[in-house]
């Protein structure tokens, strides 16, 4: 009997990738899930900006294991810029792997990696595939953003036109060689990444994998309703517009459309929380937005 012949493709690696942010504890949780399935090396990028005291808890916790590695520049690059240089990192270590990025307050359910890559092997357009994500009970897909009123809505389909569809930047994988430019836009510190993701790739560019599922905490790092992500949350909405807006006069409507929903979402919230934090937020986005357009021109 005659062996079969050997598959003559290259073998692509699958590595990991997530963020640390002074938080070990759930660093470790996620490599876990991603060493649980299957996945060859994680690299862990630490934006701690802490002198290398949450890596060394890190790599504590670790015990030498490793298909991890732990790098960082030794300050708090942010999440599109940290995600970047760590897909550099990848690209240099594992020329032909695949990457999988993972919030570090995630963890992925057995065998979603493998049915990631298959959607990537069967929809060759695709750049990125990505899972539904269960977060706070809530179980999402794709998310639509409102380009003119920078509205937020999942999974329903929407006039694409006007509603830009993306995949959540807790969880994405990443084929490489699909990819024209950067992961991330570094315009954006944190928040907003994703949405511009997906208008840049469109919809032939994402594929959406319902079989596959992540269980999300959710703004672990950043603090749901804190100062740091409310603020951080207006200027992602107002830098959206010079990314989104198709000319000079939607444009201008855009703006228009953020000064009506701004201030009622920080009012909404702020009643939620029974916290001032919203609002005062709002002039404090507002004013990083301004900073942000000047030194873009």
């Amino acid at each position: 009997m005659s062996e079969a012949p050997s598959d003559p493709r290259p073998s692509r690696e699958l590595v990991g990738l997530l963020l640390n942010f002074r938080d070990a504890g759930r660093s470790f949780r996620c490599i876990q899930s991603l060493l649980a399935n299957g996945l060859e090396h994680v690299l862990v990028w630490d934006n701690s900006e802490d002198d290398g005291q949450s890596s060394k808890a890190l790599l504590a916790l670790l015990c030498e294991e490793r298909r991890v590695s732990v790098a960082s520049e030794g300050g708090n690059l942010g999440f599109a810029a940290g995600v970047n240089r760590g897909l550099d990192w990848i690209r240099e270590r594992f020329p032909n792997a695949r990457v999988l990025l993972i919030n570090n307050d995630a963890e992925l359910v057995l065998e979603g990696a493998q049915k990631l890559v298959s959607a990537l092997e069967t929809v060759q357009s695709a750049v990125i595939a990505y899972p539904q994500i269960s977060h706070g009970g809530r179980v999402i897909g794709t998310g639509f953003y409102q380009r003119r009123l920078g509205l937020i809505a999942f999974d329903r389909r929407r006039h694409t036109d006007v509603w830009i569809p993306h995949a959540s930047g807790c969880c994405q994988l990443l084929d490489p060689r699909r990819l024209q430019g950067p992961w991330f836009d570094e315009h954006f510190f944190m928040y907003g990444e994703d949405v511009e993701l997906g208008a840049r790739l469109g919809e032939a560019g994402m594929a959406f994998v319902r079989e596959a599922l992540v269980i999300h905490e959710g703004s672990a790092s950043s603090g749901l309703g804190s100062h740091f992500y409310e603020t951080r949350m207006v200027l992602a909405h107002l830098l959206l517009v010079s990314r989104l807006a198709r000319s000079s006069y939607e444009r201008l409507l855009c703006y228009g459309g953020r000064l009506l929903t701004l201030p009622l979402r920080a009012i909404v919230r702020s009643i939620r929380y029974r916290s001032m934090v919203p609002l005062r937020a709002l002039g404090e986005g507002l004013s990083l937005a301004l900073q942000a357009i000047r030194k873009q021109g």
